[in-house]
């Protein structure tokens, strides 16, 4: 055990303690006169080693010290710049508040910060106060960092996330809108196999049917503008492509309105989607329609090009292109309107623009293309798109229109379907063409009577979303239930996303709502035909 130390000894060690106390303090002192005698050459030193804004003031606005980037931003040599008084270089209109900020910073002893937005360059700056020996305020350090390239980033994810939010919405909505339209379009199917071969039967029909062409082609733009879409390509001779949309869309245009076209019979081909590019050929035409006002003329003629590598844009490449030109002597666009007209929902009272336009500019840029504008008020439109070319400069053999086939083209196919107006339309559709239907309206369901069924099932049409499953679940569930069951996905989505998805599990084909009788009809053949 340790003897108690006495009081002498207790006395001894604090007197050694007091010693070294002060012994710490002096140094202390001893540091912080050479770091407030060394102050400036620290701070020049880090200033040279940053690359961001940096100055020291005194409380006047005298610069004492700047590094190559602050004077370079002032247009200035640091050389130039030392000794001169920095609100003398500063715009008129923000000196007061500079000077504010800084008498700011000297007072309350704490830094103080800021962003500042100079011909597209945006700075974050930073005053700290610089204190002396005594610890008074007696310089400003001055640091302004460049977050131009954060802020356009920002920007442009924010502007993401609300496309991405609209594309979400305009998926679903133009899902909604295919199955609505598939009751509509199949009884106008029906309809025609039914009525008699009368004059005025045939007109009303013909106007329903362009009535609902118009609208399943608003249903197109929504899906072309929705989030992850995936694009169909196919080699596409754009001659034939280019004369069997003009044969659809001709009869929206105005009696007044005269079509011309000047197709060459040597156009190549291009890689496209052609559902797609319908939609763009479409929106185009019905923007040049609204825009000629009376009587006017609509020209569309395209031509093979060949782009150098001063001629492309974005993600274009050097090489063949075929160029699309569509003219109108219509109204015509002021600046504003011309500058404005792909953004996504930017409106003029022409019924054509809006989305419309957003998404022909997304879809060209998609495709590896670019599409210009060129207009002036009363004097016209002309709106210039090229594709990249491919292939050989002959001409496929035109698309041939699929026709109706109706008869006893016998087979049973399982329907997986909730909404009932679109069941009852496809039942009723697939009996008039001689199939016989089995229904299911969940993926439970459909997969217990592909388990329980005890004939044949030759082929199921299968809807992608259903009340307890997507149909991505409910494909392997049918595969193993019926591993030689041919499947066509079903949907009033496009080919992409979920549909894209099964296909690629190895799904026979693909249907979108609304159908035609006749494109149902073959598309049942050519699967079965497998």
């Amino acid at each position: 055990m340790n003897p108690k130390p006495t009081y002498e000894e207790l006395e001894k060690k604090v007197a050694h303690l007091e010693k070294a106390l002060a012994h710490c303090s002096q140094e202390k002192k001893g540091l912080k006169r050479d770091f407030s005698e060394n102050a400036d050459g620290i701070l020049r030193v880090m200033f040279d080693a940053t690359h961001d804004n940096a100055l020291l003031l005194d409380l006047d606005g005298t610069v004492l010290a700047i590094n190559t980037t602050a004077a370079n931003g002032l247009g200035k040599e640091p050389d130039e710049m030392v000794g001169k008084n920095i609100y003398d270089l500063l715009p008129e209109k923000v000196v007061a508040v500079r000077r504010e900020e800084a008498l700011k910073v000297a007072s309350e002893r704490r830094p103080i910060s800021f962003s500042e937005e100079t011909r597209g360059i945006v700075l974050d700056w930073k005053i700290y106060p610089v204190f002396s020996a005594n610890d008074r305020v007696t310089k400003l350090a001055v640091f302004g960092h460049n977050i131009t390239a954060r802020k356009r980033l920002e920007a442009q994810l924010q502007e993401a996330r609300k496309m991405d939010a609209l594309g979400t919405l305009a998926g679903g909505v133009a899902h909604q809108f295919n199955n609505a339209l598939t009751a509509i379009t199949g009884n106008i199917g029906l309809m025609e196999m039914d009525l008699p071969e009368d004059r005025n039967f045939s007109r009303s029909i013909e106007d329903m049917k362009a009535s609902a062409h118009r609208m399943v082609h608003l249903t197109k733009q929504l899906l072309a503008y929705a989030r992850g879409g995936r694009y169909h390509l196919q080699i596409t001779p754009m001659r034939n492509f280019l004369e069997n949309t003009l044969s659809l869309v001709a009869h929206t245009l105005k009696p007044s309105v005269r079509l011309e076209t000047d197709l060459p019979l040597d156009l190549m081909q291009v890689k496209a989607d052609r559902t797609q590019m319908q939609m763009v050929i479409s929106a185009i035409l019905a923007n040049a329609n609204e825009a000629i006002e009376k009587e006017g003329r609509i020209r569309i003629s395209a031509r093979n090009v060949e782009l150098d590598a001063a001629s492309c844009k974005g993600s274009m490449k050097p090489g063949p292109y075929v160029q699309i030109t569509v003219g109108d002597d219509g109204k015509g666009m002021d600046e504003e309107t011309r500058n404005r007209i792909f953004e996504p929902f930017f409106t003029t009272h022409f019924i054509g623009r809006g989305l419309g336009m957003a998404a022909v500019y997304g879809i060209i840029s998609n495709h590896a293309g670019s599409i210009t504008v060129e207009s002036q008020p009363g004097e016209g439109t002309r709106i210039y798109m090229f594709l990249p070319a491919i292939g050989e400069k002959e001409p496929a053999a035109p698309d041939v229109p699929r026709k109706m086939i109706v008869g006893q083209d016998k087979g049973t196919v399982l329907v997986i379907e909730d909404e009932p107006d679109v069941m009852e339309i496809t039942r009723e559709t697939l009996k008039r063409i001689g199939y016989t239907v089995i229904e299911a309206t969940t993926g439970k369901e459909a997969v217990q009577k592909a388990l329980s069924f005890a004939g044949t099932i030759d082929v199921t049409l299968l809807d992608i979303k259903l009340p307890d499953m997507g149909g991505a679940q409910v494909y392997p569930l049918l595969m193993e239930a019926r591993p030689e069951l041919k499947v066509i996905v079903f949907s009033g989505y496009a080919l992409d996303g979920p549909a894209q998805e099964i296909l690629d599990a190895g799904a026979d084909g693909f249907v979108q709502k609304p159908f035609s009788v006749a494109g149902l009809s073959e598309t049942l053949k050519e699967v079965l035909k497998k």
